[in-house]
């Protein structure tokens, strides 16, 4: 990493880490920093609420903290609200900053995504009763049983509180705070044509749904939407989200510029520095040189970190793992080298 200039790592701190691994993450973050290399700390997959390809422990140890779907069944992710999860977070964070982490890195915070698994129902979360308790005292009235703009505006303010007191207590511990948001909002964006087309494909897909609420939860919903709110967090340090074309079947030139300007014109009204991600998984072959490319329009709109997921093109998990993945890792090096030198770190 440090060949390719990189100048720090965001490493996965897994739910399995934090049962067996503690000591060899923190080995691994000593050996990190010992390079001259910042450790970011992610709590990749951790209760469902972060991303990650890691499954949660959690959930199996408290079936009570497990979201409540619409249609009645459990989904397999914590409840931002429970308690229990925010108390197993805590301590994620207490254990991240003992294991040396110098960044939490708040990744992709999101409730259930049922399209992530192929859940084409229109079923969202979280109706459990703590859920329904907060949205009754914020809302002044019971929470509908169907989806509507309070509903999600109360989702957002639940991730966003819940953002809040985790960057309070990792920035309390020593750490610095990094968040990244899933770009669901490509109309926000000014990505008008994009939005159309992904609104068709979300309504053929959900056409063949055999469930009843097919037009329950549009795909917009994802995540959180309100970016000034989640940039104001007040111990928040970087703000950013990831434009991963390839997984949008965007063009990556005007997508990666379009979410940039968006996340930097956001994190500079609340003077944060504007992290972007390019996608170095699932790369198709003959089309590694889009990174670069992705990475030198980030520099031009702000950027002023940069960050590809994941380390050599993915070699390491085979499922999504880049089609040549040495020359992803060949292509990022390249582009790190030259835009060192420009104003992206």
């Amino acid at each position: 990493m440090v060949a390719q200039d990189c100048t720090y790592v965001v490493h996965c701190f897994t739910e399995t880490d934090l049962l067996y691994y503690r000591r060899t993450v923190q080995d691994v973050v000593n050996a990190t920093r010992d390079a001259g290399l910042e450790a970011w700390l992610d709590p990749w997959g951790v209760t469902g609420i972060f991303s990650g390809e890691s499954l949660s422990r959690f959930l199996a140890d408290h079936p009570e903290a497990l979201q409540l779907r619409s249609d009645g069944r459990r989904a397999p992710a914590a409840c931002p609200n429970h308690p229990e999860t925010r108390k197993f977070l805590l301590a994620w964070v207490e254990a991240a900053a003992e294991a040396g982490g110098q960044v939490a890195f708040w990744d992709e915070p999101h409730f259930e995504i049922p399209m992530w698994r192929g859940d084409r129902s229109g079923a969202w979360a979280c109706r459990c009763d703590h859920c329904q308790e907060r949205y009754r005292e914020s809302a002044g009235g019971a929470m509908p049983e169907r989806m509507d703009d309070e509903v999600r505006a109360f989702r957002e303010r639940s991730l966003i509180d819940l953002l809040a007191e985790l960057s309070r207590a990792a920035r309390r511990l020593g750490m610095r705070n990094a968040l990244c948001l899933l770009p669901m909002d490509v109309e926000g964006a000014g990505l008008i044509d994009l939005a159309r087309r992904l609104e068709q494909r979300w309504r053929e897909h959900a056409a063949g749904s055999a469930g009843s609420l097919a037009d329950e939860e549009p795909w917009q919903s994802v995540g959180v939407r309100d970016w000034d709110a989640a940039a104001a967090i007040p111990d928040l340090d970087i703000f950013g989200c990831d434009p991963y074309w390839y997984a949008f079947q965007a063009e990556p030139e005007p997508f990666v510029r379009a979410l940039t300007r968006r996340s930097t014109e956001t994190a500079r009204r609340y003077e944060r520095d504007v992290q972007i991600w390019v996608q170095a998984f699932s790369v198709p072959d003959g089309r590694e040189e889009e990174l670069a490319l992705g990475l030198r329009v980030a520099v031009e709109e702000g950027a002023t970190h940069l960050a590809a997921w994941s380390f050599r093109g993915t070699e390491s998990m085979s499922s999504i793992q880049a089609a040549r993945p040495e020359v992803v890792w060949q292509v990022l090096g390249e582009a790190f080298r030259t835009l060192r030198g420009v104003g992206g770190s």
